[in-house]
C-alpha cells in the first residue's frame, strides 16, 4: 500500500530552492545575531563563530526541506503533525544550548538559542510558502 500522496509543488525545484534561501537568509541573520551576542561579551568559541554557524545553518536548512517535503508527501494530516513536530524540535534544540550556559555562560547559550529561533522561524516561512501544506489528505 502506498501512502504517498501528491503534492501541489515540484519537489526538485522547491527543496533545493527553499534549502538554499533559508541558508542564505538565516546564516545572514544568524551572523547579526552572532555579532550582537559577541558584542554583549559571549565567548568567540563554538557555535558562534562563522564556520560553525554557517555549516550548521546550512545543514538545517537542508534537512529542513526535506524533512517538510517528506511530512507534507507522507502523513495524512501534515499540518498538525508539523504543528507539534515543529515546536518539538525547537525545544529539544535548546538542550546543548542550556548545556553550553552551565559551562560557557548565559550570553553565549542564549544568542545561541536566539540563532535557533531565528533558523526555524525563517524555515517554516520559506518552506510554507514554497511548499504549501494542505489541511489533510
Amino acid at each position: 500500500m502506498d501512502t504517498a500522496t501528491e503534492t501541489t509543488y515540484r519537489a526538485s525545484k522547491a527543496i533545493p530552492l527553499s534549502a538554499g534561501i533559508v541558508a542564505l537568509t538565516a546564516s545572514l541573520a544568524n551572523a547579526l545575531i552572532a555579532w550582537a551576542g559577541l558584542a554583549l561579551g559571549a565567548p568567540a568559541t563554538g557555535g558562534i563563530l562563522p564556520m560553525s554557524y554557517i555549516t550548521l545553518t546550512v545543514i538545517a536548512a537542508i534537512a529542513g526541506a526535506v524533512g517538510w517535503h517528506l511530512i507534507n508527501r507522507y502523513a495524512r494530516r501534515p499540518r498538525r503533525v508539523l504543528t507539534w513536530l515543529v515546536p518539538t524540535f525547537l525545544v529539544v534544540s535548546f538542550v546543548p544550548d542550556i548545556l553550553v550556559g552551565i559551562s560557557m555562560g548565559w550570553i553565549l547559550a542564549v544568542t545561541l538559542m536566539i540563532m535557533h529561533v531565528a533558523t526555524l522561524a525563517i524555515g517554516i516561512t520559506v518552506y510554507a510558502r514554497l511548499m504549501r501544506v494542505p489541511e489533510e489528505r
